[in-house]
């Protein structure tokens, strides 16, 4: 008899993979598929950022955004001290460039490379290695329950419904699932529409571009250093 599985989840980005990781720690007895194109965990956006713990400074207090960024950021660095991820806690400082900004003290004193008039720290944002975070939440899921499985350079294709089950096809071969979670990031849109969900909405990737600091030029910044916020950007 085939195969199948409870959940089927397309994308191994961290959001897919944090999504097996929760899922086989709530529901152990549950067997989940997570179906992934590239040939390794985190190969998109996961693995190409600046690699921040956001602290939720910039969102609505009491929102939703703010409440989930809270949680989330406590989660990942309790899980990361736990796992042995790479991070640090570095803080930040927001600073300002123009008198009519923010007011504040101290900035030179902590970060003495900083040109500033003022600024806020914030300490409890720092930095993460999330390939390495993603990859050991994968590990920890699968030691969980030997019946799920990671399957990497398996591009997702398409599913149909058949009788409630989930039949999918992928480049590689077919499953089965009684339930499908999808988290593609930037092809999430694309796939929505895929799935029969009317959607008036798109996904518009952008690009960014980060630096290195050299060995001779890390000793010049110890916090993740920002400008205040222009709100006619809020991106």
């Amino acid at each position: 008899q085939e195969k199948i599985y409870d959940i089927a989840i397309v994308g191994g980005g961290i959001v897919g993979v944090a999504t097996l990781y929760q899922m086989q720690l709530k529901f152990p007895h549950l067997k989940i598929l997570l179906i992934e194109k590239e040939d390794h965990l985190a190969a998109h956006q996961t693995g190409n950022n600046s690699g921040v713990i956001h602290s939720g400074l910039y969102y609505k207090p009491g929102s939703q955004k703010a409440i989930t960024c809270v949680r989330g950021r406590r989660a990942l660095v309790k899980f990361s001290k736990e796992y042995k991820v790479d991070h640090e806690v570095c803080g930040k400082v927001v600073v300002a460039t123009e008198e009519a900004q923010i007011t504040g003290d101290q900035v030179r004193e902590i970060e003495p490379y900083c040109n500033s008039i003022a600024g806020i720290r914030v300490g409890c944002t720092g930095i993460i290695n999330y390939v390495q975070a993603t990859d050991r939440m994968a590990e920890l899921a699968l030691a969980m329950q030997p019946e799920s499985k990671v399957s990497l350079g398996d591009a997702f294709i398409h599913a149909t419904q058949e009788g409630g089950i989930s039949l999918i096809k992928t480049e590689k071969t077919s499953y089965k699932a009684k339930h499908m979670i999808y988290c593609g990031g930037l092809q999430s849109d694309r796939l929505a529409k895929d799935d029969g969900v009317e959607l008036d909405m798109q996904i518009v990737g952008f690009r960014g571009d980060y630096y290195e600091l050299n060995d001779q030029g890390k000793h010049k910044v110890k916090h993740l250093i920002y400008p205040v916020p222009n709100p006619a950007f809020p991106f």
